[in-house]
């Protein structure tokens, strides 16, 4: 060994490196509190198998994994149900029906009946359903139009009802005496006539023939919606001509006095109807006289009252009967009272001297 060698300073050792620092963890990511409070179930992820047990649902706001996608499944088919027949609906207006009479057409028409719905006041013709003619004591018939207007004779119409019994709508279209638009405007006008008094029918017992049917039936049948509007409109107009419906009924007398306003009626018609209104002669008898409508009538007598032409007469006064003379004998005799009282005092006239003396007498008497 040499000296040198052992002499020499031992080398320096390289200092160690610093240790790493450990990789920082990064925060926990904040869940929002949506779904920290939303109650869907999660899966976790699944073990080994075997290792922890079949995996289990459980809740929480960590979704690991996604479950498996359920294999689509075909709904059944559903089972058919026997439905029952279904019931008539009723058709109902935009407001309900006013009177009696139209509550039970509406309900017949709602079921499809044919036959006729009759009233004190008038009845109304169903077809399926459906309105075909409507009639009524006071209303204007298809002959009374006919010969009204002079399209046909009275002895003609007399005749036609003989030849054409049981298809007398035939029987005027086949002999020329009406044509196809004229016999529909007539049977029209009288079917609306007939309704407007039938549908105003609210007492009285209500009969439906199923077996009746009309003479003229329309051509178009109405619906009751549409025979109520048609009505409707009807009264609408009566009453803004005059609001009241004392002339419809009651006799009618012409005033002879200066119209108070302007009317629509024409002049020939207005001197007809004035002429024709005696006093003893109700607006529908009007209408069958002149051979127009009744429903015609009655806007003319309404005008025409307005404006102080017609009115309805006044019931003169009849005065009292005199008294009847009563004999003496047929007075019954007054029956003694119950308790006799005094007599009241009695006047004394004092201008006779008899009497004078008599009261100077008991007046000294009352002094002494």
């Amino acid at each position: 060994m040499r000296p040198t060698d052992t002499l020499a300073p031992a080398p320096a050792l390289a200092p160690a490196p610093a240790p790493e620092p450990p990789p920082a963890v990064p925060p926990m990511p904040t869940v929002p509190p949506l779904l920290v409070a939303s109650p869907v179930s999660v899966h976790r992820l699944v073990p080994a198998a075997g290792q922890f047990g079949p995996a289990a649902e459980v809740p929480g706001p960590y979704l690991t994994a996604l479950p498996p996608a359920a294999a689509p499944t075909t709904p059944p088919a559903p089972r058919p149900r026997a439905h029952a027949a279904p019931l008539p609906r009723r058709r109902r207006s935009s407001c309900a029906p006013a009177t009696t009479f139209e509550a039970a057409l509406t309900d017949l028409a709602a079921e499809g009946s044919t036959g006729a719905l009759h009233g004190p006041d008038g009845a109304v013709h169903l077809s399926g359903g459906l309105v075909v003619h409507a009639e009524a004591p006071g209303a204007a018939t298809v002959g009374h139009l006919l010969t009204g207007a002079g399209r046909i004779t009275v002895r003609e119409w007399e005749d036609s009802l003989l030849l054409g019994a049981g298809r007398l709508a035939e029987y005027l279209l086949g002999s020329g005496l009406a044509g196809a638009g004229e016999l529909e405007l007539a049977r029209l006008a009288a079917t609306l006539d007939g309704a407007q008094d039938a549908l105003a029918q609210h007492g009285g017992e209500l009969r439906f023939d199923p077996a009746a049917r009309p003479v003229f039936a329309l051509a178009r049948p109405l619906s009751v919606l549409e025979l109520r509007g048609a009505i409707g409109r009807r009264r609408s107009l009566l009453d803004g001509c005059w609001p009241s419906a004392e002339l419809d009924r009651a006799p009618l007398l012409a005033t002879g006095a200066a119209p108070t306003r302007r009317t629509a009626v024409p002049h020939r018609r207005r001197q007809s109807l004035l002429a024709a209104a005696d006093g003893t002669r109700t607006a529908p008898e009007l209408a069958r006289l002149l051979g127009r409508s009744t429903y015609g009538t009655l806007l003319d007598v309404r005008q025409l009252a307005a404006a102080g032409l017609l009115a309805v007469p006044r019931p003169a006064a009849v005065p009292d009967p005199p008294p009847a003379a009563v004999s003496p004998a047929a007075v019954p005799p007054a029956a003694p009272p119950d308790v006799l009282l005094p007599p009241g005092p009695r006047s004394y006239d004092s201008a006779d001297p008899e009497v004078g003396l008599l009261l100077r007498l008991r007046a000294a008497l009352e002094a002494l």
